[in-house]
């Protein structure tokens, strides 16, 4: 079940979970985005101010008086965290777990193998926009772009990701209700810092 390696049992540290829009384009992340927050405060799953209240950005959505509806199960003490927010983040971003090791699995024969040396120049290549980041398989010799890959533990590519910070595990019909509301393929990335 997502979610439970990380947040079971963790005392320190910062959990974070993300929801990936795998197509989503530069131009209509933010707008995708928006629609998204503004559905998540109607239903009252983050509140409408902002605050203080995530890492690696300026702001984000405090979880609301329904946060429930959107996790397996509520804690007593999330309200009361400091990094406890939603980040929405419209940019092309590289979503990984991270710290750690990651395995590769190959879509056209199923090989699983440990990144190659070219795997990172493949990162690269996508996030400086000069290429798809193409990567081979070494069983079958099958070419795909890196966002087309799967990755153990998950990563994704794209222009639009909505972190949640700290809170209990995202029910999958959250997840499924997200991705039927962007109208586009999500993968979930989870991970603590």
């Amino acid at each position: 079940m997502h979610g439970s390696s990380y947040w079971e049992g963790q005392k320190m540290g910062d959990y974070f979970q993300i929801i990936v829009d795998k197509d989503a384009t530069e131009k209509d992340a933010p707008v995708l985005g928006s629609s998204i927050r503004d559905w998540l405060i109607l239903e009252g799953i983050i509140g409408r101010e902002m605050k203080d209240n995530v890492l690696g950005s300026d702001l984000g959505y405090p979880p609301g008086p329904n946060y429930g509806k959107a996790v397996d199960e509520e804690i007593d003490n999330l309200q009361e965290l400091w990094t406890n927010g939603l980040d929405i983040i419209a940019k092309r971003t590289v979503f990984n777990s991270m710290p750690g090791g990651v395995e590769l699995v190959c879509a056209g024969c199923g090989l699983r193998f440990e990144p190659p040396d070219e795997w990172s120049e493949a990162i690269s290549e996508w996030y400086d926009q000069r290429g798809p980041g193409n990567l081979g398989c070494p069983g079958c010799n099958g070419v795909r772009p890196i966002t087309e890959w799967q990755h153990e533990p998950p990563w994704g590519f794209g222009y639009l990701g909505f972190q949640f910070w700290n809170w209990p595990p995202l029910k999958e019909s959250f997840i499924e209700e997200v991705s039927r509301r962007l109208g586009h393929r999500v993968v979930y990335v989870e991970g603590k810092l």
